[in-house]
């Protein structure tokens, strides 16, 4: 197989999709493996490391040119849209289901390539190549926030001595990205109120992030948000905005909670009653989705205010951590990518895991939930194989 290793061109985006190791072991399983030069310089790797492991660093065109199996982090942007060829396969976080416009899904499609998405790749019920950048955003997304609190309302946050005294943050979910992001709120003191749909279970969930005793020791309020009664949970929620200095949103919307249910966990109006320089981020980086005011960014950096409140919602902040983010996220993607190395239709048919992250083949959306949101038209996988 040969394989390819583009330079990300997403802004911002300074992750990679193989590292040199792993490259080298590829190389040694007789495969061949082509890396746009420069791929590695914001992480500390040389394009002279993916030499020494026998990698072949090219120029953009030629890695496109040369592979058969292409490795990103991130979906191609408009301006790679035309190097793609039918027989490539994309092995990447694809998200055709979130913010990406469906004229841009349909252009990508209509290459023919076959697209599959780290973060559909199915194992049980979890999601093992999204995992551990969701467990990296809840820890990463804290502390951003934490240092707008300072940058923006000059408060430190933490009770790190008694007479300090400690502001109040709200975590919305508890799941993946919220467990982690309790786990620094609460290693940094702050008063937290967590919003959970089962607080009943969420003490055991966040055994595996939190250390022993601290959440028992900090004692934070759960709010329970009951989807059956929707209006009572958010206004539960709007109670305390006036008391929080922060609020991350780690809570994706399922199909039990649609719009027409209830639209916004926190709106536009609910905005202007929380304090003046505080902080809300919504770290699923959904637009529009559960709070009014959070539309995603892909700048690692930018901010915006509205009603007074600091905003910040980047799309891919694990590339603030590019060193970290590149070492987990690879880790749980290499045994796909060897897998896929042996050839697509063998691998899907070996892996149902990586079946179900099958976006498009042949030009057509493969991917149901995908096509049912963004109104495209589905084709089962298995009637194009």
């Amino acid at each position: 197989m040969q394989i390819g290793v583009p330079k990300e061109r997403k802004r911002d985006e300074r992750r990679v999709a193989l590292t040199p190791e792993q490259a080298r072991a590829l190389v040694g399983e007789g495969h061949g493996v082509w890396v746009e030069q420069g791929s590695g310089e914001a992480i500390g790797w040389s394009d002279g490391d993916y030499a020494r492991a026998g990698a072949r660093v090219v120029a953009q065109s030629e890695v496109y040119e040369r592979a058969e199996l292409l490795l990103k982090v991130k979906c191609p942007i408009p301006d790679e849209y035309p190097l793609l060829r039918p027989r490539h396969v994309l092995f990447a976080f694809l998200h055709f289901d979130e913010n990406i416009p469906a004229e841009n899904i349909g252009r990508i499609v209509g290459t023919g390539i076959t697209g599959i998405a780290y973060e559909w790749v199915q194992k049980g019920d979890r999601f093992p190549l999204l995992q551990p950048m969701s467990e990296l955003t809840g820890a990463v997304y804290a502390r951003k926030s934490m240092a707008l609190l300072v940058e923006n309302a000059g408060i430190l946050g933490g009770a790190y001595q008694p007479e300090w005294g400690a502001s109040r943050v709200m975590v919305i979910g508890g799941g993946h990205i919220g467990a982690n992001a309790i786990n620094v709120f609460l290693m940094n003191r702050f008063d937290l109120v967590v919003v959970d749909k089962h607080p009943e279970t969420l003490a055991s969930r966040l055994g595996r992030y939190v250390g022993p005793g601290l959440w028992e020791t900090a004692r934070p309020e759960v709010v329970t948000f009951d989807e059956s009664k929707p209006a009572e949970s958010v206004a539960a929620i709007h109670e305390r905005l006036g008391g929080v200095s922060i609020v991350l949103g780690c809570a994706v919307r399922r199909p039990t909670l649609p719009k027409e249910t209830c639209e916004y966990l926190i709106r536009r109006a609910d905005v202007a009653t929380m304090r003046r320089n505080s902080v809300l981020c919504d770290a699923t980086a959904c637009d529009r989705d559960l709070f009014e005011t959070c539309v995603s960014s892909d700048s690692l950096t930018e901010t915006y205010v509205v009603d007074g409140v600091v905003h910040y919602s980047c799309d891919h902040i694990p590339s603030l951590v590019p060193r970290t983010a590149t070492e987990l996220l690879t880790a749980a993607t290499f045994p796909y990518v060897r897998l896929l190395a042996s050839g697509f239709a063998g691998a899907v048919r070996e892996s149902e895991s990586l079946a179900r992250g099958v976006m498009c083949h042949r030009g057509k959306v493969t991917h149901a939930y995908s096509a049912r949101k963004k109104h495209l038209e589905y084709t089962d996988l298995a009637s194009l194989i």
